[in-house]
């Protein structure tokens, strides 16, 4: 005999909520002027990041490959392209400091605030 229907619920429930940990979430119109959800996701981080850190620093801030691993959910080559992606489009920067040299970055909020002004902009424009 199998076990009601609602205690089986439960138990599943509870195990889910033990296996989910914290979602990760992103600012979906990132997405048209990054070129995809992996580059829109990073860049949502960082930005959500600079928001955190005090005005002294300039908004650079330091993030090794497996803290954003960590955080975004993202593998070596994903965020490699992201990176890549947001580079060259002006929305992050990034520098190596020190020794051993540790990558630094920084959102550009003009470039960003600027590509969300163009890419919301009417056509004829």
């Amino acid at each position: 005999m199998s076990a009601p229907r609602t205690v089986v619920s439960e138990i599943t429930a509870e195990l889910l909520l033990e296996v989910f940990d914290l979602p990760v979430s992103f600012h979906r119109c990132l997405i048209p002027i990054t070129g995809g959800v992996t580059a829109a996701l990073m860049l949502s981080q960082a930005i959500s990041t600079t928001q955190t850190l005090e005005p002294a620093v300039g908004g650079w801030f330091a993030r090794s490959q497996e803290e954003w691993s960590e955080e975004t959910g993202l593998s070596r080559w994903e965020q490699e392209t992201a990176r890549r992606a947001l580079r060259n489009a002006g929305f992050l920067e990034e520098r190596r400091v020190g020794m051993p040299a540790k990558l630094w970055f920084r959102a550009r909020p003009e470039a960003i605030w600027d590509a969300l002004q163009t890419h919301a902009a009417p056509v004829g424009r």
